[in-house]
């Protein structure tokens, strides 16, 4: 079959699209790869929510500070474990129950790889509270973060704790 010269500049420009189409699909596939659920649960119920993205860091407390009054207190409300979540948008009952007064909340984030390349992940968390949150619009866009703090992790049975946290319940 004879492709005629008028045509080739067509023929090319259409399979350029194709293939950009199909290249822009395949990474959002890719974005949606891992799962990561957020639940928390106080007293009464759980909530749960899907998150975009989870990062987690740990600050390994001094062991050297003296034992008085002061240092004890400072030792008491110190939550050596940080976490920032972040969502598509912003999960309104998720913010509610952080905002609730005198509520210890604990709970776990799960990460599971839906091509099962990479081994599931649970990270449970003790005595969360938010510290501070975002949300962003930008055009037809929203992304909210919540930054959080806890006194302890488990991340697949290793135990991150700080001062003084001799129970995990």
């Amino acid at each position: 079959m004879k492709v005629s010269a008028q045509f080739k500049p067509v023929l090319l420009l259409f399979l350029a699209t194709i293939s950009f189409v199909n290249v822009s699909h395949a990474q959002q596939w890719e974005r949606n790869r891992m799962k990561i659920e957020l639940s928390l649960q106080d007293d009464k119920e759980t909530t749960f929510s899907n998150l975009t993205t989870v990062s987690i860091s740990f600050n390994k407390p001094s062991t050297a500070a003296a034992i008085d009054s002061l240092n004890q207190q400072v030792a008491d409300s110190y939550n050596p474990c940080y976490i920032v979540i972040t969502f598509d948008q912003l999960d309104i009952p998720l913010l509610r129950l952080f905002m609730k007064k005198n509520t210890t909340l604990n709970g776990q984030i799960t990460v599971t790889d839906s091509y099962v390349k990479l081994p599931p992940r649970k990270i449970e968390l003790k005595s969360v509270v938010m510290d501070g949150m975002n949300d962003n619009f930008v055009n037809d866009s929203e992304t909210s973060y919540m930054n959080l703090s806890c006194k302890s992790l488990i991340i697949d049975g290793v135990i991150l704790t700080g001062l003084n946290t001799i129970s995990l319940k």
